[in-house]
């Protein structure tokens, strides 16, 4: 017998080793291997496939659904301000009509500081910078926000491989 994810999962929890949930204050960005900074926010890790609806001639009681296009959202990143901003440059390059497209990884790391769960995305380039709102009267952080367009995203298989295999090991497995 074959023991899923999830089975692996409730069996490290019956140990007293728990694998989920993570906390979401927990992760860091890698574009083409490189740390490219220490961001307070990322959003957008949305996929929607389009469902066409198709009827039977004269099956008036029936309809079949069907897969269709698959859409990314675009990828928000927000972080303070700092002198060595490597996505600024790349956002500079791409407004001087170098546009490099470049995949990446967001990576949720564990309480330990390990990466356990993280997403690939493909041929992406950023489209979209917002600065700071300064503010003479109040003491933040400066801010800013890039948005990168993609064609794809995708939870790394080798993340889930590699969270069940730690988990196993942690719940004295014999990997």
């Amino acid at each position: 017998m074959v023991l899923g994810i999830n089975a692996a999962a409730a069996a490290a929890q019956r140990k007293g080793v728990y694998l989920d949930p993570f906390k979401a204050y927990n992760f860091f960005v890698e574009v083409e291997g490189i740390l490219v900074g220490g961001f307070t926010s990322v959003s957008g890790l949305e996929s929607r496939m389009e469902v066409r609806t198709v009827r039977e001639g004269g099956v008036n009681d029936t309809e079949y659904k069907l897969g269709g296009q698959v859409t990314y959202s675009d990828i928000t990143l927000e972080s303070g301000i700092t002198a060595l901003d490597p996505v600024w440059l790349w956002y500079q390059a791409t407004l001087q009509g170098n546009i490099k497209r470049k995949n990446g990884s967001i990576y949720l790391l564990n309480d330990q500081g390990v990466p356990y769960v993280w997403w690939d995305f493909y041929n992406a380039w950023p489209i979209e910078w917002q600065g700071p709102q300064l503010d003479a009267g109040q003491a933040l952080v400066a801010t800013q926000r890039f948005v990168l367009a993609h064609e794809g995203i995708k939870k790394s298989a080798a993340a889930a491989a590699y969270a069940v295999t730690a988990g196993a090991l942690n719940a004295g497995g014999a990997y």
